[in-house]
């Protein structure tokens, strides 16, 4: 009896291992993030204002900054690092944020969409992140896609 659940057992899991093998050519899509958000209908008025907001933090910070610099030990220099310049740093990015999160979702949502419609199982930003690939799988560059999508 156990002789005989050990044999099924092996039979399910050489199944799965025969199915996964079929099943791992993937359609795999590709988007330059880069030039989909210099591409984006009115990214130049959104890096203004984030240009705006880095150039209000910036002189803070990088006074912040000097000051610690000359703080000789090390444990001090971190807990006044900590205490005067992450706060800064969080803020601004809070703001540049606030000012990137309408953008980067509707990109999201266009690459989503497009990758439901070509039943895609991944899009990856970064061509340089496949390694490899089986041979049965469809690589597929979207970016010009995602760009008239954001256009419309």
């Amino acid at each position: 009896m156990k002789l005989s659940k050990k044999l099924t057992t092996l039979a399910i899991v050489g199944a799965m291992s025969a199915t996964a093998a079929v099943a791992s050519a993937a359609n795999i899509g590709l988007v330059n993030m880069s030039q989909v958000v210099n591409s984006y209908p009115g990214y130049g008025a959104l890096d203004m204002k984030m240009q705006q907001v880095d150039a209000q933090y910036r002189p803070q910070i990088e006074k912040k900054v000097q000051e610690i610099e000359k703080i000789q030990d090390q444990t001090q220099a971190e807990a006044e690092f900590n205490k005067s310049v992450a706060p800064l740093l969080q803020k601004e990015n809070e703001e540049i944020n606030k000012i990137a999160q309408p953008m980067m979702q509707a990109i999201h949502n266009a690459v989503e969409s497009i990758r439901v419609e070509k039943k895609m199982d991944v899009v990856l930003d970064d061509p340089y992140t496949i390694r490899a690939a089986d041979a049965n799988s469809k690589i597929e560059n979207i970016t010009n896609e995602v760009i008239s999508r954001l256009k419309k």
